[in-house]
């Protein structure tokens, strides 16, 4: 909800500023609009995008044959 009201802000200050007409409308919707996505896009990998729901904290493979990693768990 605070997005659109932002959005809707800078559309009416835009209006203001450049005079209300339908492309100082669009213009200003199309500019958020890249901006938000970019914004989205540009997030780190700790942001659950739609659709994902598990996350892998972290996972080790030991090979060999002694169990070298048990030893620096002092």
């Amino acid at each position: 909800m605070v997005p659109l009201l932002l959005i809707g802000a800078t559309v009416a200050g835009a209006c203001i500023l450049f005079g209300p007409s339908s492309f100082v409308v669009g213009f200003t919707l199309l500019a958020a609009g890249i901006l938000g996505l970019m914004a989205f896009m540009g997030t780190p990998g700790m942001v659950k995008r739609p659709g994902e729901r598990e996350t892998v904290i972290q996972e080790r493979h030991y090979m060999g044959k002694g169990d070298d990693h048990r030893r620096y768990r002092d």
